[in-house]
């Protein structure tokens, strides 16, 4: 199929934008006798999106905003660890 069509169509279901603001980690486990290398994954349906990579820090700081597609509005939103949402 054309790359083309196959984004209009995409375009024709979707429903709107979900952007996710990712602030800061606080406590991570430590992988390594240096630290971690922390960073945050986000999945809905077959998206995935991600932060950058904060080197040998338990602590990260992001400010970082991801975006998904948001295609199904029954979409589950699951949570692993500790969030808020505002």
């Amino acid at each position: 199929m054309d790359p083309r069509r196959r984004r209009a169509e995409r375009a024709e279901h979707l429903l709107g934008l979900l952007k996710v603001r990712v602030l800061r980690g606080v406590n991570l486990a430590y992988r390594d006798a240096r630290g971690s290398d922390p960073y945050v994954v986000l999945r809905m349906g077959s998206q995935k999106v991600k932060t950058g990579v904060k080197k040998k820090n338990v602590n990260p700081e992001w400010n970082e905003e991801l975006t998904l597609s948001v295609s199904d509005h029954i979409q589950p939103v699951k949570l692993i660890g500790r969030a808020s949402i505002s």
